[in-house]
């Protein structure tokens, strides 16, 4: 309920506005319910409406209402962490298994959409189902703090990488994102920068050292499993996202990504739940990752560099 109060005074006013023909839309408690029903069930839209007494193509209106409201948000729910929120999610990081300096972990996953009308093959994933991918980057309390939406089923995850935003962006203004030599962790499709730092891969070369830091990293990076898991353990419509307008589905995605950090704001007993839910999901869904193609040498120095402290601390 407060995370629903919450919503209802940042989004109300958007979604008081006059219709064009002078009528008040859906009272606003309404729509929001209802989408938030949607969202978080498989129920068709005849049911939902059914429920909340609405029509479909009212139920559908009130629907990307709320979605372009949400959206409108999204910046200032999905934050990258900074200042004093910044060094809180480091300890948060470090209290896990010791790795130092971490303020994101990097994942991708895929939701399952039906077959577009358009260019169908590219959607298609290694499990012969259609999809779209989400790339997210979450702190230590299962928030996502960068998330980018859109590409394609088949497209491999270290090329989404390369073309998201956040990427783009570190790479325009490293010190901004990173200001004390902070960095990100990945799994083996991540490449190994400076500020982004997979597990070494085991090419018959695997030191006790380099076992003990994978071992770190993979006690650390479970937490953006985590989050993957409570995200489609509550919005369970996210597990297969049947809309007719492709366009519309990366706004959709977004939406549900505000809805999930501020569901988190507030007290939620269910959280476990929901985890438990989504880790079957996303076993049955999972990625397919490709070995990166994008190392730096600077990646590789900060990567041995750690593993060296962490080894030596555990002697």
């Amino acid at each position: 309920m407060e995370a629903y109060e919450r919503l209802l005074t940042v989004i109300g006013p958007q979604l008081k506005r006059k219709q064009n023909r002078g009528r008040n839309t859906i009272d606003i408690e309404k729509q929001v319910l209802a989408v938030i029903w949607l969202l978080a069930t498989p129920d068709s839209y005849r049911s939902v409406g059914d429920r909340f007494d609405l029509g479909k193509s009212s139920l559908s209106a009130a629907f990307m209402r709320v979605v372009k409201a949400l959206c409108a948000l999204a910046p200032r729910v999905i934050k990258w962490p900074t200042g004093e929120g910044l060094e809180q999610v480091k300890e948060r990081f470090r209290g896990m298994a010791g790795l130092p300096n971490v303020i994101g972990c990097v994942d991708g996953t895929y939701i399952a959409i039906k077959a577009p009308r358009e260019d169908p093959e590219s959607y298609i994933t290694r499990k012969s189902s259609y999809a779209i991918t989400l790339q997210g980057i979450c702190d230590a309390e299962l928030k996502f703090t960068d998330v980018f939406v859109g590409f394609p089923g088949s497209v491999h995850d270290n090329r989404i990488f390369r073309n998201s935003d956040i990427y783009i962006a570190v790479r325009n203004h490293l010190r901004e994102y990173f200001p004390h030599e902070e960095y990100i962790i990945g799994d083996k499709a991540y490449p190994v920068l400076n500020w982004c730092i997979p597990p070494f891969i085991n090419r018959g070369n695997m030191t006790p050292a380099k076992r003990h830091f994978n071992s770190t990293l993979s006690k650390t990076r479970q937490t953006i499993e985590r989050t993957f898991a409570l995200f489609f353990g509550r919005f369970r419509r996210l597990k297969f996202l049947d809309m007719n307008r492709l366009d519309c589905i990366p706004a959709t995605v977004l939406a549900t990504c505000v809805l999930h950090n501020i569901c988190l704001d507030s007290t939620d007993l269910q959280v476990e739940h929901y985890i438990r839910e989504g880790l079957i999901h996303l076993q049955q869904n999972e990625m397919f990752h490709h070995e990166n193609e994008i190392d730096e040498p600077e990646g590789h120095d900060k990567r041995e560099q750690l593993c060296h402290i962490l080894f030596q601390r555990q002697q």
